[in-house]
């Protein structure tokens, strides 16, 4: 799933076993939405003008996402302070980035 994330699918390569990709917004996402897609990963920006992935991974965790959840960014210097802030905030999230550009 790619929440405010377009650019990503730039990215992805497609693959006959796993076609099924849900472009959203984080303003689109609920309970019942998270059940029925039962996402694998959920891929969304580090930060964007209306929150930042701390604000999202909160709110996934509350409607019961427990997953893979990667970061969107440009390299960081010290990556590995940003992957343990979200993560020490959404425990119940394996949290990655992906560093692009």
């Amino acid at each position: 799933m790619l929440i405010d994330a377009a650019e990503a699918l730039s990215m992805l390569t497609p693959r006959r076993d796993r076609q099924s990709i849900i472009l959203t917004q984080m303003r689109m996402l609920n309970s019942g939405m998270l059940q029925n897609i039962a996402p694998e990963a959920i891929v969304a920006p580090l930060i964007t003008a209306h929150y930042d992935i701390v604000d999202l991974g909160i709110l996934l965790e509350d409607l019961g996402y427990a997953g893979d959840l990667y970061a969107l960014t440009r390299p960081l210097p010290r990556a590995e302070l940003v992957i343990r802030e979200v993560g020490s905030a959404c425990p119940r999230l394996t949290v990655r980035l992906l560093e692009i550009g």
